[in-house]
């Protein structure tokens, strides 16, 4: 046998190596891998023509989907701290699920009873909160909800305008400090989907709310540990 064919087997042995430990790379760069590809080329005179069974698209997609679920990760727990900083965590819920980041606030800490105007002190919630928004390019959707004491009112006739109301007044805020308004959805629930029983005041605070779902991909890859804002202490409002 001559001796150039073991050192030729031994170069294509070291090439598989080589394919095979980029393969096995949870992220690989297209152009990183062409220019490596062009240098072999160059260098061996061989391979005018390869194909290869990596699928760039989606390993991207794959890399990507890895720096958004890093970045909500993030951007949660500094609302979290922001929260605990400002002592608002009784006033805040944070829910993540499957499809997203669901972040429930007790009205009574946004608006004056039977009333669709924000507060002072909302309004530094309501701008942290605006700021994670804005990072984030997925779709948000806010509700507004309330128990079943019905209201009658010039500006308010019933439950349902004052839920919608609440989360347009919400959707405003987000937009004066910077969230793309296309991107938002206000509507208004009243009083037909609560949390908890309206026969008791507590039950009644609980589900006088108002809620902001962002719409995350593959939220489910997110961790939730640290995160244990899990229950609104719900005050009268």
């Amino acid at each position: 046998m001559a001796g150039w064919v073991v050192t030729y087997g031994d170069m294509m042995s070291l090439l598989l190596t080589f394919f095979i430990l980029l393969v096995s790379f949870s992220t690989i760069q297209e152009s990183k891998f062409k220019e490596a590809m062009e240098s072999l080329q160059g260098a061996l005179g061989v391979l005018q023509k390869y194909t290869t069974a990596i699928d760039f698209k989606t390993l991207a997609v794959h890399e990507a989907r890895q720096t958004d679920t890093s970045e909500v990760y993030y951007q949660v727990k500094k609302l979290e701290q922001f929260l605990l900083e400002e002592g608002l965590d009784q006033a805040v819920e944070i829910e993540l699920t499957a499809e997203g980041i669901r972040m429930r606030v007790v009205d009574s800490f946004l608006f004056p009873s039977a009333r669709a105007d924000l507060q002072p002190e909302a309004l530094k919630l309501l701008d942290s909160i605006g700021g994670m928004l804005d990072g984030m390019g997925t779709d948000i959707t806010i509700s507004g909800h309330t128990d079943s004491v019905p209201i009658h009112t010039t500006r308010f006739p019933s439950n349902w305008e004052l839920s919608a109301a609440r989360a347009i007044a919400v959707a405003r805020r987000f937009q004066d400090v910077g969230v793309n308004p296309h991107r938002m959805s206000a509507v208004g629930y009243g009083e037909f989907r609560p949390l908890d029983t309206n026969e008791t005041e507590h039950g009644r605070a609980t589900n006088r709310r108002v809620e902001i779902f962002l719409k995350v991909e593959d939220a489910e890859d997110v961790s939730t540990e640290g995160l244990p804002l899990e229950s609104v202490g719900a005050d009268n409002g």
